[in-house]
């Protein structure tokens, strides 16, 4: 049995176990780490360490291939490539290399709930199933059940809906199921074991709601919506929704690797809202820097437009499949994001490692480049 989730640092998140059932959440605390300091004319030598350091967690950790960009004061002040992105073919890992990020999936999806809502096209107090509610009775077999009707756009932002992944994380199931089958599934075969809004429970299947909410209210397919609305305003062109085999992968997409199952049976494209992305490192550092509530590079949405954590402008998300590691950190005056081509049954830990690694290399550095490498790559 597969069970993944990742966490955003202000909330809990349940490890994984093969063959197993999630165990007890563990709270974590990721914040930013202080990097005061002052710039210099050093364009990028003063940042070496953070390569050969990190070729070095690679050779340790036995990492495949990876991207690592950082962002100070709105400029991408580093952006490096390690690895192999293509073992077989001994194809290196460059700047324009695709990665899935997994569930930092959902901090987009979470932009694009924040952008309708500023909008005023969505009331974060709507309702999603039943009468007069967002997605009606189209799926599923009405009558719900009361509790299922109470569900509002808020319970599935904040993972209080009241779903749970027993007897297992229902994304991961029957890959041949559409998104519209999961979804009846779900309201057919499991009720909630809690009542909306009262615990906390990391739910993938909430965001692929979220995701069906967006094309509700746009009448756009969800990718579509999001590309138009979302990234080629902040200039990002080589983001999409992964495909599932390694005969649809993207041009300059890596390939993943892993010794937990294989990276290529999950309905990658099933898991678009939640976990579906692919994308570079540098298109994930643009995000961020748009998203940091940080003067220097205007904000994608107006001060204290976004939801749930996107409004302090500071937050951070990990990401987690079969063959892949994803780490971002968005905040002022640093942000940080760190991609890999493999990932194991044990991804917490290389989380862990990722994070004090990076923040190792951040906190109390006093000299920094002043190239913008957004504006020379």
């Amino acid at each position: 049995m597969l069970t993944v989730a990742c966490n955003k640092s202000e909330e809990p998140f349940i490890k994984p176990v093969e063959g197993g059932t999630p165990q007890t959440p563990v709270a974590t605390d990721e914040d930013n780490p202080p990097a005061e300091g002052s710039d210099t004319g050093n364009a990028q030598g003063n940042l070496d360490d953070i390569t050969t350091g990190f070729e070095s967690l690679s050779a340790l950790y036995g990492y495949q291939g990876a991207q690592i960009a950082i962002t100070r004061n709105g400029k991408l002040i580093y952006l490096e490539s390690f690895g192999k992105a293509d073992i077989e073919s001994n194809i290196g890992v460059d700047e324009t290399s695709l990665f899935r990020i997994a569930s930092i999936s959902k901090p987009i999806t979470l932009l694009a709930i924040s952008k309708l809502v500023a909008e005023n096209k969505l009331d974060l107090d709507a309702t999603v199933f039943g009468p007069n509610s967002i997605l009606g009775t189209e799926y599923g077999t009405p009558p719900y059940e009361a509790g299922e009707e109470n569900i509002t756009v808020s319970h599935l932002i904040e993972h209080r809906a009241g779903f749970t992944d027993e007897p297992i994380d229902i994304m991961f199931d029957d890959i041949s199921l559409t998104q519209n089958d999961l979804i009846g599934k779900v309201l057919d075969e499991r009720s909630l074991v809690y009542s909306p809004g009262e615990k906390y429970e990391y739910s993938n299947f909430g965001y692929s709601l979220l995701g069906r909410i967006i094309e509700k209210v746009t009448e756009q397919p969800y990718e579509e919506y999001v590309k138009d609305a979302i990234l080629v305003p902040m200039g990002i062109s080589d983001m999409n929704i992964g495909g599932n085999t390694k005969e649809e992968a993207f041009e300059n997409e890596v390939s993943y690797y892993s010794n937990w199952m294989s990276p290529y049976e999950l309905n990658v494209s099933r898991m678009d809202s939640h976990g579906g992305w692919i994308s570079s490192a540098k298109s994930m550092a643009l995000l961020a820097v748009h998203t940091d509530v940080n003067t220097s590079v205007v904000d994608f949405l107006p001060p204290d437009a976004g939801v749930s954590y996107l409004r302090f402008g500071t937050w951070s998300h990990d990401g987690a499949l079969p063959g892949t590691t994803a780490v971002m950190n968005v905040g002022h005056p640093i942000s940080y994001v760190v991609l890999l081509n493999k990932g194991e049954a044990n991804f917490t830990a290389t989380i862990q490692n990722i994070r004090e690694f990076m923040n190792s290399k951040i906190s109390n550095r006093t000299d920094w480049p002043t190239e913008n490498l957004f504006d020379t790559q």
